[in-house]
Formats: structure tokens, sequence, C-alpha cells
């Protein structure tokens, strides 16, 4: 996955902020915003994660806004 750039006003670190989560039988899922650390400039947009644990025990990712998170926090900076 992509680095997150500084923030475009300030230069601040830029950073995954949980806003609330989750969790039912064997999902967890998290909402998410990108923000600066400093100056608290954020993405208005909420993201999301959302893994499964499968029968064996490995982690199955079923929605994963990652990536397009920092792509879009990245195109303002």
């Amino acid at each position: 996955m992509e680095e997150l750039k500084a923030c475009p006003f300030c230069s601040g670190k830029a950073v995954f902020k949980t806003i609330c989560n989750s969790s039912s039988n064997h999902r967890v899922g998290f909402e998410f915003k990108i923000e600066c650390e400093d100056c608290r400039a954020k993405l208005q947009k909420r993201y999301k994660v959302e893994f499964s644990l499968t029968d064996s025990g490995d982690i199955n990712p079923l929605y994963d806004d990652r990536k397009r998170a920092v792509e879009e926090w990245n195109k303002r900076a």
C-alpha cells in the first residue's frame, strides 16, 4: 500500500483514525478516516475495512478501503 503523504495544509503527519468498530460471530470491521495529527484537516468521507475468520483460522478480507483512502488523501497533497 502506498504511504500517506504529509498534510497539504500544514505538512503534518497524516494518520488513520478509527471512527467506530463492529464485530459479530467471525467478522470484525472498522470505519475510519484519514486525518492530520497537527491541524486536524481530514477527508470528510468515511472508509471501512471488514475481515472474517475462516474455519481454518485464516483472516479473510471482505472489504478493504485502505488503498482508496490513501489514494484520495494523497491526491490532495
